[in-house]
């Protein structure tokens, strides 16, 4: 099962290891620090713990996206947020350009989308 997972993972090492000597600690720790013949300093978890900081990793990186695209529509005074995300995200899967500029780009394709605030003319 361990190799299973490993390739799941797409190891580039799988190490097996038959002889361990442990200098501090306990075995049983869901984290381990290994030093390595050269002295390079390692860590060790265990794949559920892997897993799990696997997880929060993926659900923090798109809380940051969505809130990037949330300030950098709303910075374009949209008349509906939830059409104008929509465009947006169907941008973005076509074009490796930052948010702001697909927002903006956006924004010259559908005028529609957004209020015209032509300050020159409020004052």
């Amino acid at each position: 099962m361990a190799r299973e997972t490993a390739k799941k993972l797409e190891a580039k090492a799988v190490v097996k290891c038959k002889d361990l000597e442990v200098i501090d600690g306990d075995l049983n720790a869901p984290l381990w620090v290994l030093i390595t013949p050269d002295e390079k300093l390692k860590v060790v978890l265990d794949i559920e713990e892997y897993t799990a900081m696997m997880e929060m990793l993926k659900k923090t990186m798109k809380e940051n996206i969505d809130l990037k695209l949330e300030k950098a529509i709303l910075s374009e005074f949209p008349i509906d947020y939830d059409d104008v995300k929509a465009v947006v995200l169907e941008e973005m899967k076509k074009s490796d350009e930052s948010i702001n500029e697909i927002v903006k780009k956006v924004k010259l394709q559908h005028p529609n989308l957004f209020y015209n605030l032509d300050i020159d003319k409020i004052i």
